[in-house]
């Protein structure tokens, strides 16, 4: 028999998230797969290079993949094994000349020389940054680079004049005592230019107080010190650095323009921290065989962040063989909870059903003698819930045996239960059966006359719990035969080998975590990225070479991808990322799209398709609303011709005017137009209707709109 039987917090976690099946569940006992890790060579000439020579006056810089580094170039995702091979670069290459020499004839002449730059020699992305080395001022330089392949200094100062001649006949690059750099000016403002021959490394520099020594400064100085942990960030986040990110040094903008915010803002931005945001990162990211859209916000732990829990532990568990999915979800400890709690003024925020509520609650802990901060301190923080060849549980683990001993006497005095054990298959398991329905209805401070019956009535509806502890951590199902089967499943895998391996990423500080390994995912990604190939061969006009690609056994893909979502909070920035395998459209791709796919159906259903179906309904409504523009003509001429309504005004109109497709009948008291929806759309019925009324005033006619049905289908046009 266990001695510590706990339930308090897990069963309403178990009550509210945990079913004992899923689909898709498997009864083998595979051995779980985990992904072998891969070394990833990247070719320093064929990265961004700017973002390593930025100085500490950097205010804002952007990185922008050309759309052949963002579909071919190897970025330590899960194609790069297959884009870093000869045989791969030579079928793109063969596109891209393919498709400069069928489709180069229709770009003007002017344009041809710029059109070939970008698309047969821009070797890497854009990189582009803002500078601003006034302190007190906002006086910005900008600087772009990028890296070129097969050109020559004289060829690239030829095509740039070309294209500058186009802009301004009157503008051309100038040379300067350095060979390798150029000049010419945009209004007031110079323009630097400096190329390397031998590298392909370009930057352009201009701007307010752009000179050339500053520029000499950007091409050989590296990036300053006060820049070291959003570089740090970018190398982790994208060590190729061919992706589209950018990042804004926020705090510095704030002290510059932080005066022309009215005072009242300037309270709550400081109340927020919002001033103290060093960097605001965002973009996507390719490292260790996986891709993610990610947003960083690099802060303090002041201000918003407090509101976020802190996770100051963490643990493992043993999951039944390869799980299908994981959750994790960090609560706050109660002193970061009181911390909130002290700060925000939730007084003030609070309704009166708020209140009521509330005020519910502290009866409800009055009568436990427990409260939520002490949960909080029985358990540690995180909350885990697995889907795995067992079925679906949650662990949590315990943190003070004492107190929770305490929690649990006092639950179960307030619901009147106790808790048991069985064995199943050999595994001793805790059970407990309770209505928590029937106790918040009894809680009420004021019940109906036949409150007993309904009382008795809410104790059919029953939550079942069973769990068993093991190494501190307890385990918990809503079946039993879930437990008995985790517990007995002959290939134990631990989670914090999975996460590490096959999905990635750091769980150890997620304040909520999802992560799901999808079969067959990085096969399939290949695939359809052979067909892109192929397909954009075909458009190229060439032929592409699929024969010279290895297959995706010879190529060792993994034999599941992955799709996680991931909110975490550490020391120096909360993050949000997507990841994922290659590209966000493989959820899409794949067979086994998992819960992403299924959460943008559910939004299709939810609200495109609604939202189509009403916007082709309004288009019928429309329609019928052009159709009335005669009607109103002839209504409006017997309005002015009389002047005034009166019996006679209207008298016979409905025979003076006959539309086809409009079934309508004009009111001979008012001159008010209705038109019947029936036979519009199968949606009305013979009740729905739309009026159309006259109004005169002073002289002028004004029509309102309105109708029997619902205003969600009415034209902007037609609004009362």
């Amino acid at each position: 028999m266990y001695k510590i039987k706990g339930m308090t917090l897990l069963m309403v976690f178990s009550a509210v998230f945990i079913s004992g099946c899923e689909n898709d569940q498997s009864s083998g006992a595979a051995a779980p797969v985990l992904r072998a890790p891969t070394a990833y060579d990247l070719d320093a000439n064929h990265s961004a290079w700017l973002r390593n020579h930025l100085p500490n006056e950097t205010v804002a810089y952007i990185n922008i993949p050309t759309p052949w580094n963002y579909l071919f170039d190897a970025k330590a995702d899960a194609l790069h094994v297959v884009q870093q091979l000869p045989a791969h670069k030579a079928q793109v290459e063969k596109i891209k000349q393919s498709a400069k020499a069928n489709y180069f004839q229709y770009i003007p002449a002017q344009y041809q020389g710029i059109a070939d730059l970008f698309i047969a020699h821009i070797q890497t992305s854009l990189e582009v940054a803002v500078i601003n080395h006034s302190p007190t001022a906002l006086l910005p330089t900008v600087a772009m680079g990028t890296r070129l392949k097969d050109m020559s200094s004289a060829e690239l100062v030829t095509q740039l004049n070309q294209l500058l001649n186009t802009i301004d006949p009157s503008v051309s690059l100038e040379s300067t005592d350095n060979d390798m750099v150029w000049t010419f000016k945009v209004g007031q403002f110079p323009v630097y230019l400096q190329y390397d021959d031998a590298n392909g490394q370009l930057l352009i520099y201009g701007g307010m107080g752009a000179s050339q020594q500053r520029m000499t400064d950007l091409w050989t100085q590296k990036t300053g010190g006060q820049l070291t942990k959003v570089q740090h960030l970018s190398q982790q986040a994208d060590a190729s650095g061919l992706n589209l990110k950018m990042w804004v040094a926020v705090a510095k903008l704030y002290q510059i323009g932080g005066a022309f915010v009215p005072p009242v803002q300037q309270q709550l931005i400081a109340d927020l921290g919002l001033d103290q945001i060093d960097y605001i990162w965002m973009g996507a990211e390719s490292s260790q065989g996986q891709s993610a859209l990610a947003l960083h916000v690099m802060m303090p732990e002041i201000g918003w962040r407090l509101m976020l829990p802190r996770a100051t532990d963490w643990f493992d568990v043993t999951m039944a063989g390869q799980p299908r999915s994981v959750i994790q979800m960090t609560l706050p400890t109660s002193a970061q909870l009181k911390q909130v709690v002290e700060q925000l003024d939730f007084q003030e925020l609070m309704t009166d059903k708020d209140r009521k509520d509330l005020q519910t609650w502290r009866d409800i802990r009055a009568e436990l003698g427990f409260d939520f901060y002490d949960m909080l301190d029985a358990y540690q923080q995180q909350v885990i819930w697995v889907s795995d060849q067992s079925g679906s549980w949650f662990a949590m683990k315990v943190r003070d045996n004492k107190l929770r001993a305490e929690i649990d006497q006092r639950v179960e005095d307030y619901f009147n239960i106790k808790s048991s054990s069985d064995t199943l298959d050999g595994v001793e398991i805790m059970q407990v059966h309770f209505s928590i329905y029937e106790k918040l209805f009894a809680a009420q401070k004021s019940l109906p006359a036949d409150a007993e019956k309904i009382q008795q009535f809410m104790k059919i509806f029953k939550d079942h719990v069973y769990w068993y502890e093991e190494d501190g951590v307890v385990y918990m199902s809503r079946l039993p035969q879930v437990l008995a089967m985790k517990k007995q499943h002959p290939n134990q895998l631990s989670m914090a080998a999975w996460l590490k391996q096959n999905q990635g990423g750091d769980w150890a500080s997620a304040v909520l975590a999802y992560g799901k390994d999808i079969k067959h995912m990085p096969q399939d990604l290949y695939h359809y990225y052979l067909m892109l190939l192929q397909g954009l061969g075909d458009l190229a006009q060439t032929e592409v070479d699929l024969f010279a690609l290895p297959t995706a056994t010879q190529l060792n893909l993994p034999d599941a991808g992955r799709i996680n979502l991931l909110l975490s909070s550490d020391a120096e920035k909360v993050s949000f990322k997507f990841g994922y395998e290659y590209s966000v459209l493989e959820p899409f791709l794949t067979s086994e799209g998992g819960f992403t796919t299924l959460a943008v159906v559910g939004i299709l259903a939810a609200y495109a398709i609604p939202a189509y179906k009403d916007y082709t309904i309004r288009a019928k409504i429309a329609q019928q609303l052009s159709f009335s523009a005669a009607v109103k003509v002839a209504v409006s001429e017997r309005i002015m011709a009389n002047e005034q309504f009166n019996e006679e005004t209207f008298t016979g109109i409905q025979d003076e005017v006959s539309i086809a497709g409009l079934n309508y009948y004009i009111d001979e008291e008012t001159g008010m137009i209705v038109i019947n929806m029936a036979a519009v759309d199968p949606v009305f019925d013979d009740e729905d209707e739309l009026y159309l009324e006259p109004l005169i005033n002073e002289g002028y006619i004004e029509w309102i709109c309105y109708s029997s049905f619902k205003e969600s289908y009415l034209p902007t046009s037609c609004k009362y």
